[in-house]
């Protein structure tokens, strides 16, 4: 966008459209429904209560390498797959 005088004055109608937003891939943009209040809520209960399990997994030492967690992926679909990786393998 070139400057343009007219839009640079912040109350312009001009300026406030064309500093509006908008959804990088309009296309896509309405196609998700929204999220009710209800579904928002028990949504982010389980994002919270899976973070918490995940916080005490990392407090009590329940790793996995990411090094073996990389050679599992990169073996899958190849003739040698390699088993899932377990803590302290």
């Amino acid at each position: 966008m070139t400057f343009d005088p007219q839009l640079a004055r912040r109350g312009s109608r001009r300026y406030r459209r064309a500093m509006r937003p908008r959804p990088i891939f309009p296309e896509i943009a309405d196609a998700a429904p929204a999220e009710a209040a209800s579904e928002q809520k028990r949504r982010l209960a389980l994002e919270a209560e899976m973070l918490a399990e995940a916080r005490a997994d990392v407090a009590a030492g329940r790793l996995i390498d990411a090094a073996d967690v990389d050679a599992w992926i990169d073996s899958l679909g190849t003739g040698h797959e390699l088993p899932p990786p377990h803590q302290g393998s």
